[in-house]
């Protein structure tokens, strides 16, 4: 199935949810953590979704051999939990467990043999290709998509751009959906040193390019921590893509010379196209030369802020190196936002070593820097990943099977009250609920291992992130109150080219750009870098994406 038929029936389900949405009775809305959102028409429209409870008490318990889930630990088939999803949709779950750690390892055997689940996790995008060709995946056709119209809206709601699923494609059919995550699909934030801002005689936190080079130069040369040394930075490697970001796109993950790397993709005239070859980039670049020569960035950002520990600290705001920091999001960030609780886990980690601060007098987050066009923006991962779900080719020899493996889709992505359920348990048994509203997790279930034995979060096929945001009103209020704009990644199938060229390009444009902000290289190297990158794999990989996608 082409992309442009997933849109029109993402359209098209959309619209059957509006017309059913007058008739249904009221079912929430929400799926991990933000603020509470009105009724959605997915929501109404599962409780005119005839449930399992609904069919004839004698027709046989459908066995479906499942491994869609995060197996941390071998759900207790005995569980309430599970017994509660058998008898709910009259199905028999026979719960395969393979060890996250030795996931691909043991999986491999197993699919090699011919051996495969009914429904299975698929922990990345990549492996696509390889599991079609040994005929592991069915298609997921029209048919079946106009079964979790649910599903479909909060794809629609959540992917307008009608990206995230595409690296689910595979010469042109779809052969995995996705788990809608709502924290990817918000920004990462700017957390800004305020004292130092107030120290150097800024009263307010910068917006633009203008104000944020006035404030970068500042925190170099006006002792903004007042110890009377000259040894401060404006900033570092995880802010250089906010930078980026207010010329027009973000080029690559992160700018440092350890640690993970991706390329990320942007549409120019719809089609894919590698952001880091974008003339824009080659603006930015120059900006960035210039700060770096006047010494505005720590000259030490290859090493990155992030010396151990939680990936979302930054040692070098903690202790006073930098005035502004990137990469996490504002729930890292939060202070206590109710009595008795803890704050997200950068601001714990920097108040630990600055137990004075203040929220907002010492630190506080800042708006994404406007560039000199309007445009802004900093990375944002993403409502979806590249983990995902399908059926297997197994699983679709009974159309029954499929059947409920949608009615389960269906259910977690439209029913607030049994996505709670499949999340959280028996309120009282596993989670408790406090005066916001939001929903607490009971020990022993906060831990991973518990909650998956308990049958906790096992049928997440579809989450709908409103329902998550209702769940956890505090956190994500919070979250939106710090909501500013963010290029999202862009998903691409696995190609031949890809596989080919991509590893080596990703070392060749961060080794560029590295040497370009620096002045190793001139700004005009750009240019030669960007015939290079084409030459050397980068164009014949959008070539073969966009070929593939349309």
């Amino acid at each position: 199935m082409k992309r442009t038929k997933l849109l029109s029936l993402t359209l098209t389900a959309a619209l059957l949810i509006t017309s059913l949405a007058g008739c249904g009775s009221k079912a929430p809305a929400g799926t991990e953590t933000p603020p509470p959102a009105p009724e959605t028409d997915a929501a109404a429209s599962a409780s005119e979704t005839a449930m399992p409870e609904e069919m004839a008490e004698d027709e046989e318990p459908i066995h479906i051999e499942w491994l869609a889930y995060d197996s941390y630990g071998q759900p207790d088939l005995t569980s309430e939990q599970i017994q509660y999803y058998n008898e709910k949709f009259n199905v028999d779950l026979d719960f395969w467990y393979i060890d996250s750690e030795n996931w691909d390892e043991v999986l491999g055997v197993k699919l090699a043999t011919g051996d495969m689940p009914d429904v299975m996790r698929i922990r990345t995008s990549a492996n696509i290709p390889n599991y079609v060709k040994q005929g592991i995946l069915t298609e997921f056709t029209d048919d079946m998509l106009a079964q979790i119209p649910s599903y479909m809206a909060n794809l629609k709601k959540y992917d307008p751009d009608d990206v995230g699923l595409t690296d689910g494609y595979y010469n042109g059919k779809l052969y995995m959906l996705k788990t809608i995550s709502v924290n990817g699909s918000y920004p990462t934030v700017l957390t800004w040193r305020t004292d130092w801002l107030k120290n150097v005689g800024i009263d307010k936190i910068p917006s633009t390019i203008e104000e944020f080079e006035k404030a970068m130069y500042a925190f170099k040369n006006d002792d903004p921590d007042g110890n009377g040394k000259n040894d401060t930075f404006g900033f570092s490697n995880t802010v250089i893509n906010a930078v980026f970001g207010a010329y027009g796109a973000i080029p690559m993950k992160e700018f440092r010379g350890n640690g993970s790397q991706s390329l990320f993709y942007t549409k120019v005239d719809d089609n894919i196209e590698f952001a880091c070859v974008q003339p824009e980039m080659k603006e930015a670049l120059a900006t960035l030369q210039k700060w770096y020569k006047d010494g505005l960035i720590d000259p030490e950002f290859v090493t990155g802020e992030n010396k151990g520990g939680y990936w979302a600290t930054s040692q070098d705001f903690e202790n006073g190196k930098v005035g502004v920091t990137g990469m996490a999001l504002s729930t890292h960030w939060n202070p206590p936002l109710a009595e008795g609780a803890a704050g997200g886990a950068c601001y714990e980690s920097f108040i630990a070593l600055n137990p004075d601060t203040k929220w907002e007098e010492t630190i506080d987050i800042g708006p994404a820097i406007t560039g000199p066009e309007g445009k802004s923006g900093t990375h944002c991962w993403g409502a979806f990943g590249t983990e995902g779900w399908g059926i297997t080719t197994k699983g679709a020899e009974d159309p029954k099977k499929v059947e409920k493996i949608l009615q389960i889709c269906e259910a977690v992505a439209g029913d607030f009250d049994f996505w709670k359920r499949m999340s959280y348990g028996v309120e009282g048994e596993h989670f408790t609920v406090d005066e916001s509203g939001s929903l607490i997790v009971k020990e022993p279930y906060n831990e991973t291992t518990e909650a998956a034995k308990a049958g906790l979060g096992v049928l997440k096929l579809g989450a709908n992130p409103d329902f998550v945001k209702e769940s956890n009103p505090l956190v994500y209020d919070f979250m939106d109150k710090y909501r500013s704009t963010g290029y999202s990644d862009i998903l691409v199938p696995q190609t031949e080219a890809s596989a080919m060229y991509l590893e080596d390009l990703k070392t060749f444009t961060l080794d560029t750009y590295i040497k370009i902000i620096t002045g190793e290289q001139s700004v005009d190297s750009f240019d030669d870098f960007v015939t290079k990158f084409n030459e050397q794999g980068g164009q014949a990989i959008v070539d073969e994406v966009n070929s593939m996608l349309k």
